[in-house]
């Protein structure tokens, strides 16, 4: 049962997500889709304001823009307007951030701040990604890529904090080898089926998963993700709103997988205890 603390960070949390997935939302918009033609190589195109295209630049090495109050007022830094947040984004990063603090007690390692503040940055991330990937199909470099020095950062310091945990730091750096080795098969023994993306968001999904659950809760994560992606097709096709040829995002599974092992614990494990 949460106790009266954990009721009181969940809820100081959901509000500090919301108000953190009101600023993230601002991202969305930024990505266009990228469909090339057959033999085209020039690469999707950059995050760019959906008012004027004009370029928008990010940090090297956090997945935000390097444009000066961009989180308050998400103005152009060419034509000055602003762009519209994403309602969705910032309702569900505000109730995955409750959910955070919800189970923050119940989880070992995850009542240190550091700890918290990892499973937030990868919330606060993951929604933004998941909302990219359902609307343009895309899981751009500039979100991925650039979220993994924060995001080892934080999970070493978590799992060394704690004791230090040299079995959780063990955990997440095979969990991040791992699960980017297995989905890397899948895409290369079949690219038309896989994206690169995901392929590169493996890598960090596998960091958290093998740090908090281990070995099961990688495994957990990706069985979780493929069933809710074949769940979702299946459904659409009995509503006759897609075929089996319909291409259907694997990237908001991979998250919701993940995040749902995270905080609500290895579902495999429970079944085995």
């Amino acid at each position: 049962m949460p106790t009266p603390l954990d009721l009181v960070l969940a809820a100081v949390l959901a509000l500090v997500g919301a108000a953190v997935g009101a600023a993230s939302g601002r991202l969305v918009r930024l990505f266009a889709p990228h469909e090339p033609e057959p033999g085209d190589e020039s690469g999707p195109p950059p995050p760019a304001c959906p008012h004027c295209a004009a370029p928008v630049p990010f940090l090297r090495a956090l997945p935000a823009p390097a444009v000066r109050g961009f989180a308050l007022r998400g103005a152009c830094p060419v034509c000055g307007r602003a762009l519209p947040t994403s309602a969705a984004v910032a309702a569900a990063t505000g109730v995955l951030f409750g959910l955070v603090g919800l189970t923050a007690g119940a989880w070992e390692g995850n009542t240190a701040p550091v700890g918290i503040a990892a499973l937030l940055f990868l919330a606060a991330v993951g929604t933004v990604l998941a909302a990219v990937d359902a609307r343009v199909k895309r899981l751009p470099d500039v979100l991925v890529l650039r979220s993994y020095p924060l995001a080892a950062a934080l999970v070493a310091a978590a799992a060394l904090s704690s004791g230090p945990d040299w079995g959780a730091l063990a955990g997440a750096l095979g969990g991040g080898a791992g699960l980017f080795a297995f989905y890397f098969v899948l895409w290369f023994i079949h690219p038309a089926g896989m994206g690169w993306g995901d392929v590169k968001l493996s890598g960090l999904l596998g960091l958290y998963l093998g740090w908090q659950a281990g070995a099961g809760g990688v495994v957990s994560g990706t069985l979780l993700a493929f069933v809710g992606s074949a769940a979702v097709g299946l459904f659409l096709i009995l509503l006759g709103k897609a075929t089996r040829k319909t291409e259907i995002p694997l990237g908001p599974f991979m998250i919701g997988g993940a995040l749902a092992v995270l905080v609500f614990g290895d579902p495999l494990a429970a079944l085995t205890a």
